[in-house]
C-alpha cells in the first residue's frame, strides 16, 4: 500500500491543502477561500464557520486532484497564520469571531505592555511591542468586551482550532507560544509574573493545558471528519505552528548559518542559531521553537511585494501594457526585462519601502514610503527597479543587525512570490552578497506541515531527518560581487533617508490619524 501525507496551510485568504508522498513530492493541491471582515478601521476578523467549510473543501479537493485513495493517507500536519486568536465557551462554541493577525485595534494595549519593565520583554530584545501579538489582542478583549472574555473558557490560536476541529483535542504549540506569547522553554514556560503585571494573570485558566513541540502527536482524526473526507479515522494529527516558521522546515533552512527568506506581500527572515542572544530591533531568539536545541532569530519587512503590486496597479500606463501584450509577456515579466537594462542604484532613485511602516529593525509603525532622487530623465522602469532594490536594501539592513549580534549567515533559502522574478532574486543576491537557493516547490509551508505529519506518523525520527529527505533544491543564484560593491553606497543612502525623515513621518502619520477620527 502507498502512503501519503496531508499538509494543511491556513493563510489570510484561504486554506490550502497539499497531498505529498514520503519523498516530499506534491501530488495534488486544494484551496478554498474565506472572507475577512473589516468592521472598523484597524479591525480584521474572520468566521469559524467559513474556516470549517474551507478546511473540509480544501482537503477533498486536494485528494480529488491527486487521484490518491484517501484511505492511504497516514498523517496530517498543519500551519496557520500566527496571532489569529479564537474564543470558545465551555461547549466549544465561539463567543466572538476570531481576531486575525493583521488586526491592530490593540495599539493602546501594545503601548501599555511596552511600558512594563520585566525580564520577559528582553525575549524580543526590548523591541517595541506589536499590536498584532496575542497578549495585546486578549488584553483588548478583556478591557473592551469583558463579557466575552468572561464567557471564553478556551482562548487559543488558529492552529490550535484546526487541531481541535480535526481531533477534538485542544493543545498549544511551542512554536506559536514562543514566538508571540513570551513562552520560554528554558525558563519554565509562560512568564506568569509578567502576565500578572499586564493584567492577564487569569488567561492561564483559558489556555489549553498541553504545550507540544512541533511534530508531536496532538490527537487523532475524529470520526466525523473521516466520514466527510474519506480519510482514515484515528490517523495522527501533528502539532503545528505559525505558517512562516513551518515554511522554514519546508525550506530545510534548519542549520546554523542558514536564513529562510519567505517572500510575498511582506517578507520574513528567519534564522537558526546554536547560541542564545537578543538584539534590539529583532525578535527572538526563541529556544526550541522549531527544532530542539536550536534558537530562532526573526526579522521582517511589512511592505515588499505589496509595494510593487501597488505600483503596477496605479502607475503602469497604456503604452507599457501594449508593449507587454505585443511581446506576449505579463506586466511583471515585461518590466523585469526593461529593468535589467538599468545599472545598480537605478540611476539615483532611492526608495524607502515603508508603505505600511517598518517591522524590523526600526519597529516603526509611523514610517511611510519615500521616493527620492527623481529627475525628468527617470521613467516608470527606474521606479520599478528602485522598488525591488529598496526591498533588498531593507533586507540587508536587517542582516547587518543580525551580524552585529554575531549571527553569521552563509546562505539564504528563499520561497514565495518574489522568487518568480529572476531579476529580483539577482538583486537580493547582489545587495546581500550571499547565494540564494530555491527549492523545487513553491509551497514551503504546506510541505513543512507534511514533514510534521511524517514525524508524527513515525516515518522519520526527527524534523531535520525528514526535511533532509523530503526537501529538494533546484537552483542557486550567485551574487555578482562587483554589483555588491556598487550597492554599498546606495544602501547608505537608503539608511540615511530613514534617519532624515523618521520624525517628519511620525508627525505626518499622527496628524492624518487624528484628522480621520
Amino acid at each position: 500500500m502507498s502512503e501519503y501525507l496531508l499538509g494543511i496551510d491556513a493563510g489570510t485568504e484561504s486554506i490550502r491543502t497539499g497531498v505529498f508522498d514520503l519523498e516530499g513530492n506534491i501530488l495534488g493541491f486544494g484551496s478554498h477561500p474565506y472572507k475577512t471582515y473589516y468592521k472598523h478601521p484597524a479591525w480584521a476578523e474572520q468566521k469559524v464557520e467559513e474556516w470549517r467549510e474551507a478546511l473540509i473543501k480544501s482537503i477533498m479537493e486536494a485528494i480529488r486532484i491527486s487521484g490518491i485513495n484517501p484511505g492511504e493517507v497516514i498523517a496530517i500536519g498543519l500551519d496557520a497564520t500566527c496571532c489569529s486568536v479564537v474564543f470558545f465557551d465551555e461547549n466549544n462554541k465561539p463567543t466572538r469571531d476570531p481576531i486575525i493577525w493583521m488586526d491592530v485595534r490593540s495599539s493602546e494595549e501594545a503601548k501599555f505592555i511596552e511600558s512594563i519593565d520585566d525580564p520577559a520583554r528582553g525575549y524580543n530584545g526590548y523591541s517595541k511591542v506589536s499590536a498584532e501579538w496575542f497578549p495585546c489582542k486578549n488584553l483588548w478583549v478583556k478591557r473592551n468586551q469583558p463579557e466575552v472574555y468572561e464567557k471564553s473558557k478556551v482562548i487559543a490560536e488558529y492552529t490550535d482550532w484546526i487541531t481541535f476541529e480535526l481531533t477534538g483535542e485542544w493543545t498549544l504549540g511551542i512554536n506559536t507560544t514562543s514566538v508571540r506569547e513570551y513562552y520560554d522553554n528554558e525558563k519554565g514556560g509562560f512568564p506568569k509574573g509578567f502576565y500578572k503585571k499586564i493584567g492577564l494573570e487569569d488567561i492561564f485558566e483559558k489556555l489549553p493545558r498541553r504545550v507540544l513541540k512541533l511534530g508531536e502527536v496532538a490527537g487523532r482524526l475524529r470520526k466525523e471528519i473521516a466520514n466527510k473526507t474519506g480519510l482514515p479515522e484515528g490517523i495522527p494529527v501533528a502539532q503545528g505552528g505559525a505558517d512562516a516558521f513551518i515554511a522554514v522546515i519546508g525550506l530545510n533552512a534548519l542549520k546554523p548559518g542558514q536564513l529562510a527568506y519567505i517572500t510575498g506581500s511582506s517578507h520574513l527572515l528567519i534564522g537558526i542559531s546554536d547560541k542564545r542572544f537578543h538584539a534590539r530591533g529583532l525578535f527572538g531568539t526563541y529556544p526550541d521553537a522549531v527544532i530542539d536545541d536550536a534558537y530562532i532569530i526573526e526579522g521582517g519587512q511589512t511592505s515588499t511585494g505589496s509595494v510593487l503590486k501597488w505600483f503596477k496597479m496605479n502607475f503602469i500606463n497604456k503604452k507599457i501594457e501594449e508593449e507587454a501584450a505585443k511581446q506576449n509577456l505579463s506586466i511583471y515579466k515585461y518590466m523585469d526585462k526593461q529593468a535589467e537594462k538599468l545599472p545598480p542604484g537605478s540611476e539615483g532613485v532611492i526608495i524607502l519601502e515603508h508603505w505600511q511602516g517598518n517591522r524590523t529593525p526600526y519597529v516603526d509603525p509611523y514610517s511611510r514610503g519615500v521616493v527620492r532622487g527623481l529627475s525628468l530623465k527617470h521613467t516608470p522602469v527606474h521606479i520599478y527597479r528602485a522598488i525591488m532594490e529598496a526591498v533588498a536594501y531593507g533586507t540587508e539592513v536587517i542582516l547587518r543587525v543580525m551580524k552585529k549580534s554575531n549571527f553569521e549567515i552563509n546562505e539564504i533559502i528563499a520561497c514565495g512570490g518574489t522568487t518568480h522574478s529572476k531579476l529580483w532574486l539577482q538583486i537580493y543576491a547582489d545587495v546581500t552578497g550571499l547565494p540564494i537557493k530555491k527549492t523545487t516547490t513553491s509551497e514551503a509551508a504546506a510541505l513543512g506541515s507534511a514533514i510534521l505529519g511524517a514525524v508524527a506518523a513515525g516515518k522519520y525520527n526527527s524534523i531535520t531527518e525528514a526535511a533532509d529527505k523530503m526537501v529538494k533544491f533546484k537552483e542557486t543564484v550567485v551574487p555578482n560581487m562587483d554589483n555588491h560593491k556598487k550597492y554599498k553606497f546606495y544602501i547608505d543612502q537608503y539608511e540615511g533617508t530613514y534617519s532624515m525623515l523618521k520624525d517628519s513621518a511620525y508627525t505626518m502619520s499622527t496628524h492624518i490619524s487624528n484628522s480621520n477620527k
